[in-house]
């Protein structure tokens, strides 16, 4: 994402969107109520019984819902429009869907821009610049792939190595070496600056040895590194992400300060100095007993969400934005979807 340009006169913001982290990131930051401008088409119509044909449009619409759809990698809009040229092929106050991809430029205006809704374009923009990371967790039953995107876990899917100890030894070598591959395949096809190859067992390290005798790691364009991980679900993907073994790959990764954040306030509930909830948040906040705030992206737009933030960004309090869909943001969302740590 690349912020063109910030017009503090209407509170707008526009910004190029190149990947689909981008559209994620517009997500969260986009409610109900707020004005978008995208260019689009609409379906003109000469008459009644014309079919119509459809014609290219610049829109402004006052948004009602957002969806991201992953596998189309679209950010669809919808909402009424406000504003569109040319006039002639807009109906005002028409419902209407922009469908937002990478490559698409917009305009986002708000009645303010909070701080840290900013910092969530900003993340987004600095995420650019960042080497995403490849995983693999591995056994000798099968393989989990996995990215580390700016915006979270993604998982891809499993290998199954097909072994059984009723094959022949010539049929369990094949199958294995069959196996091997489609897991070199894997890491080959992974476009990142670095994979990690873990799990059980000796499984790793036989990949290694298998992709260093048939010269495939010398093709590698990614650095390939083996740690462990105690079995080959996505939970050995979070231990890694967890462990400190991938430290110094991952520390400036958002997900792992998101798991260390969510242990302090768990340790801090223990001695009564994390809170959680609006009310007790607040309260929190108003007694000078909190210093970092906790909240969900899918609570951005809960009005009592907004007065507890606007209280903590006035009270210049650290505000992280966690990612709902991941471990760590279903966990917060036991906790009402906000959380304080002293």
């Amino acid at each position: 994402m690349r912020i063109v340009k910030f017009y503090a006169a209407d509170n707008t913001l526009r910004v190029k969107l190149d990947r689909l982290e981008d559209l994620w990131a517009v997500q969260r930051i986009t409610f109900a109520g707020d004005i978008v401008k995208a260019e689009s088409q609409r379906r003109f119509k000469a008459s009644e019984s014309d079919v119509g044909e459809l014609k290219d449009v610049m829109i402004r619409l006052r948004v009602e819902k957002t969806e991201l759809d992953k596998n189309a990698s679209r950010l669809r809009v919808m909402g009424k429009i406000v504003e569109g040229r040319p006039i002639e092929y807009v109906r005002l106050n028409s419902y209407h869907t922009l469908n937002v991809a990478p490559g698409d430029t917009i305009d986002i205006t708000k009645p303010r821009w909070p701080e840290y809704m900013l910092d969530v374009v900003k993340e987004a923009v600095s995420d650019m610049r960042k080497p995403r990371l490849g995983i693999i967790v591995a056994d000798d039953e099968k393989a989990q792939p996995a990215y580390l995107l700016g915006y979270g876990l993604e998982f891809r899917k499993e290998i199954y190595s097909g072994l059984s100890k009723k094959m022949t030894q010539k049929d369990f070598n094949e199958q294995e070496r069959k196996y091997f591959q489609a897991i070199a395949d894997a890491i080959a096809g992974m476009n990142v600056d670095t994979v990690i190859l873990a799990g059980p067992g000796f499984t790793k390290d036989d990949v290694k040895k298998y992709m260093d005798a048939n010269g495939l790691t010398k093709k590698l364009t990614q650095r390939l590194i083996l740690e462990s991980a105690s079995n080959p679900e996505r939970s050995g993907v979070y231990e890694l992400i967890k462990g400190e073994r991938v430290a110094s790959l991952l520390e400036k990764e958002r997900i792992r300060d998101e798991f260390l954040l969510m242990e302090r306030f768990l340790q801090g509930l223990e001695g009564k100095s994390s809170r959680y909830g609006t009310i007790n948040v607040m309260d929190a906040i108003e007694a000078y007993e909190a210093s970092t705030i906790l909240v969900n992206d899918s609570a951005l737009g809960m009005q009592e969400i907004q007065e507890v933030l606007a209280l903590a960004e006035e009270k210049r309090l650290a505000i992280r934005v966690f990612n709902s869909d991941d471990e760590v943001g279903q966990q917060l969302h036991s906790f009402k979807d906000i959380a304080s740590i002293s």
